[in-house]
This record gives structure tokens, sequence and C-alpha cells, in this order.
């Protein structure tokens, strides 16, 4: 059994790894060329819109079940509107470009194509019920919220409260945007001016333009904090996957998956869990391949991600405790619903999924897995990786 086990384990590492790594270097060029401001700016309003946009938005966007938290808190205080930020943080962590491949060599071509479409719908749904029925009490939760975020900073030098600015300057003053001569009190030049936006530590420039990577700055971030953030987790979910696959007969789940509660259970079972995208793939691969049902295993992708008690904390302080219960309720009954139609199709199709599975592994060939294994450790290993990268 234990030789067994080790074989399943490297055999999943090398089908996983080439797509990890492609899915890397695609998360790399969209985090260098996609701005936060630029999603902040199509995500404000109310309406159908922005929840749309927030989904599609997200669902490419290489950020975990862990790193979408502070993001989605920040888009919400940049002006985001409520449906439009559950929407985002919906679909971030239920699918993404890394998730996506791995979908494709864990799970076969259908589940890649069915994943990130359920993430998106399952995304729109929530968003739009928080944006119809939470509004009363997501404004009133919120509102000491937005307040402290939209109150001006008292020390700032920018602050229109500053009266000392106008007073007359005998000594050289700390202040980045006060004058250092006593000429400020003849010509007053605002540091927020416009004709200081490029110089002014204070200046309304883009503030994206100082903090704009470069592609190959992008991928250095997906192989060293993207990786960092997501191995530990996707590191179990291989060796659950290779337990799975090891103890458990093909035939375990056989006599479950056409009983109806079979979908809720999952959903129960996936509420707690906290992993990422990527980590719940492997996990699903060794489910559907000792019998759980593709509708089953799409439940976990979508409710494992999406659903922990961090994320569902933020949820409740930012937009409210009915936009929580909302968020829980109607991700519930989407992805059970999803999950019934994907099982309903693949009856319909008589889709062989074993058959997917075993093809899509024979995609590439074992050296190519080989050298991508010993690619994401050396990566992965953070002495390892310091070496190569000086």
């Amino acid at each position: 059994m234990l030789i067994s086990f080790w074989q399943n384990l490297w055999q999943t590492l090398s089908i996983a790894a080439p797509w990890l790594i492609f899915g890397l270097f695609i998360a790399g060029i969209i985090k260098a060329k996609v701005s936060n401001k630029w999603v902040a700016k199509h995500l404000s309003g109310e309406g159908a819109t922005p929840v749309i946009k927030g989904a599609l938005i997200g669902a490419p966007l290489p950020l975990c079940s862990c790193s979408v938290i502070p993001v989605a808190t920040q888009l919400h205080r940049s002006g985001a509107s409520k449906g439009a930020t559950a929407a985002f943080l919906v679909s971030t962590p239920e699918t993404g470009v890394d998730s996506i491949s791995l979908s494709y060599a864990l799970l076969g071509p259908f589940m890649a194509v069915v994943r990130p479409v359920s993430a998106i719908v399952s995304a729109i749904i929530t968003g739009l019920s928080i944006g119809w029925f939470a509004k009363r009490d997501a404004d009133t939760q919120s509102t000491g919220t937005d307040t402290q975020a939209s109150q001006p900073t008292k020390a700032g030098c920018c602050s229109h409260k500053a009266p000392e600015a106008h007073k007359p300057a005998s000594n050289t003053t700390a202040s980045c945007c006060s004058s250092s001569t006593k000429e400020t009190d003849k010509k007053e030049t605002p540091c927020c001016s416009q004709e200081q936006e490029t110089s002014s530590c204070c200046g309304t420039s883009k503030p994206d333009d100082s903090t704009k990577m470069t592609v190959l700055q992008g991928v250095h971030y997906a192989f060293t904090q993207m990786l960092d953030d997501m191995k530990k987790w996707l590191l179990i979910g291989l060796v659950l996957s290779a337990l799975v696959m090891t103890f458990i007969p093909n035939d375990f789940l056989l006599r479950y998956q056409n009983t109806w509660w079979i979908y809720p259970l999952v959903f129960v079972a996936s509420f707690p869990v906290y992993i990422c995208a990527s980590a719940s793939t492997p996990v699903a691969a060794g489910l559907m391949l000792a019998g759980l049902s593709p509708g089953a295993a799409l439940i976990f992708m979508l409710a494992g991600p999406s659903t922990n008690i961090a994320t569902l904390g933020i949820l409740k302080q930012e937009l409210g405790s009915q936009a929580m219960k909302l968020y829980v309720a109607t991700l519930a009954v989407s992805s059970i619903a999803l999950g019934v139609i994907v099982d309903w199709i693949a009856r319909d199709w008589h889709l062989d999924f074993h058959q997917q599975l075993m093809h899509s592994h024979e995609f590439l060939p074992g050296w190519v897995g080989a050298i991508s294994v010993v690619i994401l450790f050396a990566f992965g290993v953070q002495s390892i990786r310091n070496k190569i990268l000086r």
C-alpha cells in the first residue's frame, strides 16, 4: 500500500505540475497588467452591470481564498457596489487561470469548461441577490466604515483643515508638501494642485503608475509570493488525492451518487474547508476517481474556496449580517443547482469521466511532468529559490 501511495502521489504531481506552472505564468501576466484601480473603476454603481463585471473580472485573477479578502474589502471601500463586491468575492477564489489549467489536467476538458462557467454564474446570482435584498441592512452596517474611510486624514499634507500651513514659516517644516522658503506666503501653491501632480507626494496622479509591474516582475510575484500562499494547501490537496486513490475503491461512492442528499452533504462538508481553487482540484479528482459524481465534485470546488470563517467575517463587517446570510444561502442553492445540472448533462450526454481523466493525463509526456515537479520544488523551497534568483 505504501508503494502504491507514493506512486499515486508522484503520478498526481507529475500531471499537475506542468499545468500549474503554465497557470502561474498567466497569473503573473495578469498581476502585471491588471491594476486594482482599473478593477475598482468598473465595479462602482448599482444594478446588474457592476455585478456581472465583478464576476467576470474576478474569475481569472490570481487571488486565492485568503488574498481575495483584503482586495475585496479595498474595492468596496473604493466605491464598488455591495453586489459587485460579493460577486467578486465569490468568483475570484472559485476559479482562476491556474485552477483552470489544473482542471484540464486532472479533471478533463468538460470540467475545465464547466468549472469557470459555474463559478461566474454562481457569483452573478449571489451578487444580484445581495444587491436586491440586502441594501437596507448593508447600508446600516457599513455607514461607520464608509464614513471612517471617507474622512480626510488629519495629519495629511492635503488636508483642507490645516491652518498651520498658512502661518508664516519661520523654520523649515518637516511636511512633505510644505515650502522650505518664506515666499509661499506671497504665492500659495497647494501641494495637491494640478501643477504638482507629477512631483508632489500628495498629487492626484495615478497611484498605479508607481506600482505597475513589468511582466517579468509579475511572473516573479507568481512564482514567489503567490506560490508560497498556495503551496501548503496545494500539497495537502495532492496528498489527500493520492490517499483517496490508494485506499478508497473506485466504486465506493457509486452507491450514494444517485441519492438526492449527496449534494447538500458535499456542500456542508466543504463549507468549513479553507482551501484555494488550485488545491481543491486534486482533491476533487481523487473523489471523482473514487466514484463521486462530477456535479458533487463541482459543488466541493465551488463552496470550498468561497466559504470560510474569515470570508464570512469580513463579509458581515463590510456588507452587513443580512448580506452574509444571503451570501451563504444563495451560494448553497446556486452551487447545488449547478451540480445537479452538470450531473444531468453528464448522464444525458453519456460522458465517461474516467476516460476523460486518463486521456488528459496522457496529454503530456512523462519527462515534462518530471521536470515540472523539479521546477516547482525548486521555487517552492525558499532557500533554493533565493539561490536561483540571485
